[in-house]
Order: structure tokens, then C-alpha cells, then sequence
């Protein structure tokens, strides 16, 4: 995908002035949030809920900005009217600066990442390491440790890294969260541990109308033998099956293929409405 265009504090400019420079403090050390969007076939996916996480995310690390959900929203939907591809994905990524008046908005259309068809029918491989994100339930630019362990695990040819935290309990992906299932009861670890990505508030939606369950508890490592099956969410893989974990192997039950129906179904027949969410 060629990218032309991209939108600096709502004003939609030719993609090779996007050039931030690096003087400032607050880049240099990372100071700031982001978010991915969807637009499959000219429909933005889930627009409110993803502003919201971006809202909150400034929160959590003291990042202020004149900017309101209402205005990021309306530069969200000017932008994707004016990129030529019906299927992109959208990049927020919002700088701070010494001042709220000083923080910045952009926007960057950017491929958008299609999993492997046989990665749903077989699962895919991951690998743990121990560590635990520092103010997990920011998305911020905090992200070397993303970066080198989702590298590492690439390497030994895995989809993704999972984090162990120190007693043991598997919190999430680099880039997905994490789930276990037992029949339809399905599991995750504490919401304030992990950041509750917006495909996991979609999945959870979901389920209400259905006859699956949900509960937010640890999961230890030590204890996924007693699982059927293990799966990953994020707004490109949606729901995605785990074949492995290091050395441990899991099989993909039926009633986790029934889930992953069940939920691409709703998000189909959604219209990227949050509300639109159900079970059919």
C-alpha cells in the first residue's frame, strides 16, 4: 500500500511532511499513547471505543492535550473518507508536550495485516517470557520490551511473546491478549493488569448474548493442562487459536471454533457499531 497522505492535528497534508523532529524532550523519552483503527471495505471499525482507550491511555500517564473525543472522531472519519483504499488500518498516535496546547494528533493509514487462513485452523506457536509492562492498561510508547521480546519470539518462529509476571501467571501478548477456555466458560487475567484492548471489549460483548462466560481471574502457566483450549485476540487476528506454548501443545476445541463463528458473525453483521455487537 502506498501511503500519500496522513493528518496532522485534523489538517490532512502529503505524507512526506510528516517529519517530527526530535529535540524535544517528551519525544525523545516517549512521552506518548497510540491506537490502531480498522476500515474494512470502507466501514471504521469501533471509532468511539478506540478514542475513548486513547483518551484514557493519556490519562493514566499524565499526558494533557486541548484535544476532545468529539473533534478526534471527526478528523478520524475526514481522514478515511480521503485515503483511496477501502481496507486500511488507521494509526492515533498522540506526543505530549511541555504544555497540554503543545501536544500533537496524528494520523497514518498503514496496511492492513491479514493472518495466515491455516493459522485459524491450526493455531499458532508463542513463547513466554517473564515480565510484566509497566502501567499496563496505558497504551503508550513505552515499548522496547514489546519490541525485543516479540522479536525474540519471532525468531524461534512464533506469532507472539507472552508475558509471565512473577508469580507465574501469564498476562498477555506484545500485541493480543490472552484467554483460556474450559467448555464455554472462558478465562482472562484481571482487567488492571493487562491493557483491556478494544477487540477484547467486543469479544466480551459478545458474549453476553451468548451462551459462553466470561471471568476475569490470574491464569498460571502451571495450570493450562487443565484448559481444553488457549486463544489470543487483537483488532487485525481477532480471535486466534494457540497451538503452543514453548514446549506445551493445546488442541483447538469445538467449542472455541464454535466461539470464533459465533464472533465473526457479529462483527460482520456490526457495521463497526459496538452497540450493533450480538450474537446472532
Amino acid at each position: 500500500m502506498k501511503q500519500s497522505i496522513y493528518s496532522y492535528n485534523g489538517l490532512i497534508l502529503p505524507i512526506d511532511h510528516a517529519v517530527i523532529p526530535i529535540n524535544k524532550i517528551e519525544r525523545m523519552y516517549g512521552f506518548g499513547v497510540y491506537e490502531s483503527l480498522k476500515v474494512r471495505n470502507n466501514t471504521l471499525y469501533f471509532v468511539q471505543q478506540h478514542v475513548d482507550r486513547l483518551m484514557h491511555s493519556a490519562r493514566c500517564i499524565n499526558l494533557t492535550h486541548d484535544f476532545t473525543p468529539k473533534i478526534i472522531t471527526s478528523w478520524i472519519k475526514e481522514f478515511s473518507e480521503k485515503v483511496e483504499e477501502p481496507s486500511i488500518n488507521i494509526k492515533m498516535l498522540l506526543l505530549g508536550g511541555e504544555t497540554s496546547k503543545k501536544a500533537e494528533l496524528f494520523l497514518f493509514p498503514l496496511a492492513p495485516f491479514f493472518p495466515k487462513k491455516e493459522w485459524y485452523r491450526d493455531g499458532v506457536a508463542t513463547f513466554s517470557f517473564e515480565y510484566e509492562r509497566w502501567m499496563p492498561q496505558s497504551k503508550s510508547l513505552n515499548m522496547l520490551a514489546s519490541y525485543y521480546y516479540y522479536h525474540k519470539s519471532k525468531k524461534q518462529g512464533g506469532y507472539d511473546a507472552l508475558y509471565v509476571d512473577t508469580l507465574g501467571n501469564i498476562r498477555e501478548g506484545s500485541r493480543t491478549n490472552f484467554y483460556a477456555m474450559k467448555g464455554k466458560t472462558i478465562v482472562s487475567p484481571p482487567k488492571k493488569d493487562v491493557l483491556e484492548g478494544v477487540t477484547m471489549m467486543t469479544i466480551e460483548k459478545v458474549i453476553e448474548s451468548s451462551d459462553f462466560t466470561i471471568e476475569y481471574r490470574p491464569i498460571s502457566k502451571i495450570s493450562l493442562s487443565d484448559f481444553d483450549s488457549v486463544f489470543l485476540s487483537s483488532t487485525s487476528s481477532k480471535i486466534l487459536p494457540v497451538a503452543s506454548i514453548d514446549s506445551m501443545k493445546f488442541r483447538i476445541s469445538s467449542d472455541l471454533k464454535q466461539l470464533i463463528q459465533i464472533y465473526n458473525v457479529a462483527l460482520n453483521a456490526s457495521n463497526g457499531s459496538f452497540q450493533n455487537l450480538v450474537a446472532q
